[in-house]
């Protein structure tokens, strides 16, 4: 039962990888055959020590194939974050419009012309997002841009509907 459970809990992790099954890693650990390569061909190294697990009958072998699954594992996924780390640092939006820290306190003829400002530069970063996107060839990179993209959606919608208030209490008064 308790290997079972471990094995099924080794499979998720695994699942949780398979997202960037397309990412190159460098890996150096001695419990895998290659320092570099694709992270499916990680995943399916550690799916042959998992089916070696499954098969031991020797107690010793047993604990020997457990202990480098944790390990293979455990590699794996640091250089996956690692590079997930790489990717975020050089994947960066510079906007060049400035605004004031307390766009709230404005009067409201003027905190209109800053979300209009803001319009621009959300539409701008939703362009450079959809390029970045277009050019990425990681799919772990690829999912990160795409939450980027619907993520500067919603804050678009968010600013058109507040321009829409404003437009609408400036015609009232």
């Amino acid at each position: 039962m308790q290997k079972q459970l471990f094995i099924s809990q080794i499979k998720q992790n695994l699942a949780k990888l398979q997202p960037f099954s397309t990412q190159v890693v460098t890996i150096d650990n001695p419990y895998f055959s290659h320092k570099s390569g694709l992270v499916r061909f990680f995943i399916a190294e550690i799916e042959q020590t998992l089916n070696a697990l499954v098969h031991q009958e020797e107690v010793l072998y047993t604990e020997f194939y457990a202990e480098k699954l944790v390990k293979q594992f455990d590699a794996l996924n640091k250089a996956v974050e690692k590079q997930q780390k790489n990717t975020k640092k050089t994947v960066q939006f510079h906007s060049s419009f400035q605004f004031p820290a307390n766009i709230h306190r404005l009067s409201p003829a003027k905190r209109l012309e800053e979300y209009r400002k803001a319009l621009r530069a959300l539409n701008e970063k939703i362009s450079w997002l959809i390029e970045q996107l277009y050019n990425a060839e990681q799919e772990g990179l690829k999912q990160v841009l795409q939450n980027s993209i619907t993520e500067t959606e919603y804050r678009k919608t968010k600013c058109l509907k507040a321009i829409e208030n404003l437009e609408q209490q400036l015609q009232f008064k």
